[in-house]
């Protein structure tokens, strides 16, 4: 009797130990939360970065040569920029200037190249002519400059360029791009991650025919994450070196500045004073044109008055054949 009460005690110790154990395994587990992952699965940062530490590990048996989902997922996904991104902004600007001392000008765009910083994308001089220069003519140039400076100059040389000479215009345009940037950053981002993957994939082909697969994918990703790549550099230069363009023209007088309400009479007295100035210049050029021309015009004159002077002969003489033949003709009939 006395064994089989201490074989029940026991058991029934047994039996809430087993009860314990369990207990205490399904709170360890409730304690510890899981974190998995499915294979190739990569997390996205909140902001996109050109740089990065990326270790892929992408099993070789999840892969499926006919199914690139898995392997370029999240590949052109729009990024959205947030507050804590610098900003992308395209400054630029087109000035017009005239002056009379051209040279000046010229002179002028050098030294402020060197003193912003600035560098020349392209240039161009027009106008200029030998002929021009040698008989007095009037040579009015034109200057085209198109100016890189940087962005943290932009405003202290477009400022500057009264310097240069009259200042006639002045356009600025600012081109945000600050969405399309980072946006375009974030498919790049989404590319590398891809290239990682397919080279991790290309050194576990067993067959020719996955290795093909993958080399064809890798080219295109490959092309694809050039393009980007050439497009975020293009903007970021853009984004650091602004452009101005400068178009100089010279002129013999600088425009007038005039009152920005004038009477009528003050508008006739003007238009009248102006196309007195243009009458004395036509005069002037005439002037000038007739001295430098002067023995073309002597050696044209002499030919036309010898040319008078031959048909004057050649009609005196059919005159005086037409009398002589007249005379003869009134004679025959008086007899």
């Amino acid at each position: 009797m006395k064994k089989y009460k201490l074989r029940l005690i026991a058991a029934a110790l047994a039996l809430l130990l087993a009860l314990a154990l369990t207990s205490c395994g399904k709170k360890a587990l409730n304690d510890e939360p899981m974190d998995f992952m499915s294979p190739g699965e990569v997390t996205s940062p909140s902001a996109p970065s050109l740089e990065g530490d990326i270790s892929p590990d992408v099993p070789y048996d999840s892969w499926d040569a006919t199914d690139w989902d898995s392997v370029g997922e999240g590949v052109g996904q729009a990024v959205k920029p947030g507050t804590s991104l610098a900003e992308k902004i395209i400054y630029s600007a087109s000035i017009q200037i005239e002056t009379v001392d051209f040279d000046g000008a010229v002179e002028t765009i050098d030294t402020m190249l060197t003193h912003f910083g600035a560098f020349l994308e392209s240039s161009s001089v027009s106008g200029r002519s030998y002929n021009a220069d040698y008989y007095g003519y009037k040579n009015l140039r034109v200057a085209s400059y198109v100016i890189r400076v940087p962005v943290e100059s932009f405003k202290d040389m477009t400022g500057a360029m009264s310097d240069v000479g009259r200042v006639l215009s002045t356009n600025v345009y600012t081109d945000n791009i600050t969405e399309r940037y980072y946006d375009t950053d974030a498919r790049a981002q989404s590319y590398r991650i891809e290239q990682e993957r397919l080279l991790a994939m290309l050194e576990k082909c067993e067959t020719v025919t996955e290795m093909i697969e993958i080399e064809s994918r890798l080219s295109q990703v490959r092309y694809e994450l050039e393009s980007l790549e050439s497009t975020l550099r293009n903007w970021q230069n853009e984004v650091d070196y602004s452009t101005i363009t400068v178009t100089i023209s010279e002129v013999e007088e600088l425009t007038r500045v005039t009152e920005p309400h004038r009477t009528y009479w003050q508008q006739i007295g003007d238009g009248f004073a102006d196309t007195l100035r243009g009458v004395g210049g036509f005069f002037m050029d005439l002037f000038k044109w007739v001295i430098v021309n002067l023995p073309v015009i002597i050696i044209v004159v002499l030919i036309a008055a010898a040319a008078v002077l031959v048909i004057a002969r050649i009609f005196r003489r059919r005159r005086r054949v037409d009398d002589t033949k007249t005379g003869s003709g009134d004679g025959a009939d008086e007899e």
